[in-house]
């Protein structure tokens, strides 16, 4: 598995290009914050008004409670890319051993468009790892929307044997630095 990085405009290139693979206009466009919410910004852009945006907050235990300011981002900004690259193997290694997350099917989407007119709903996510938090989302909106079609798009789709697959995805295989990530640097870092 390999390790890439993009930088606010790559992450905006790389998200134009995945937009343009959705095949279906979508009715509801759900972002699954933090990732997902940027790349919902960045669906924000192009997307006609007609279209209903919403997010939901779940978290990684990995992520909980890391301040943004930190003396682990401090560490991480002055590592080199090579021992970055690394650490996040170990970290995907050390996911892929842990227990499945369990699927939450009661998540409070808050959607103000009705069942009836809502034909396709499109959850955005920046990466799909176990598919359990993707999974979760699906599940609940399917409880409100049981006549809808839901897809899914992201950014990395990191490991191939994920309990789901997305419909759309841009990196398989490929653990991505974005420019919000704890371990990110700028490119005048190296």
């Amino acid at each position: 598995m390999k390790v890439t990085t993009l930088h606010k405009e790559d992450f905006e290139t790389q998200c134009k290009i995945l937009f343009s693979k959705i095949h279906n206009k979508p009715d509801v466009v759900v972002g699954i914050l933090n990732g997902g919410g940027f790349v919902l910004e960045e669906y924000k852009k192009t997307a006609s008004p007609n279209i209903e945006l919403a997010t939901v907050k779940l978290q990684r235990d990995s992520t909980k409670g890391i301040k943004r300011k930190s003396l682990l981002q401090k560490f991480l900004k002055a590592s080199p890319n090579t021992l970055l690259d690394g650490l996040r193997l170990m970290e995907k290694r050390r996911n892929l051993n842990r227990k499945q997350k369990e699927i939450q099917s009661d998540l409070d989407i808050k959607i103000k468009l009705k069942p009836e007119v809502v034909n396709t709903i499109l959850i955005l996510d920046d990466a799909l790892d176990s598919g359990a938090t993707i999974k979760s989302v699906m599940q609940s909106l399917q409880k409100q929307f049981l006549n809808s079609e839901i897809e899914t798009a992201v950014i990395s789709w990191t490991n191939s044997k994920s309990i789901i697959a997305p419909d759309y995805y841009l990196f398989k295989n490929t653990l991505v630095r974005f420019p919000w990530s704890l371990d990110y640097k700028t490119k005048s870092h190296g």
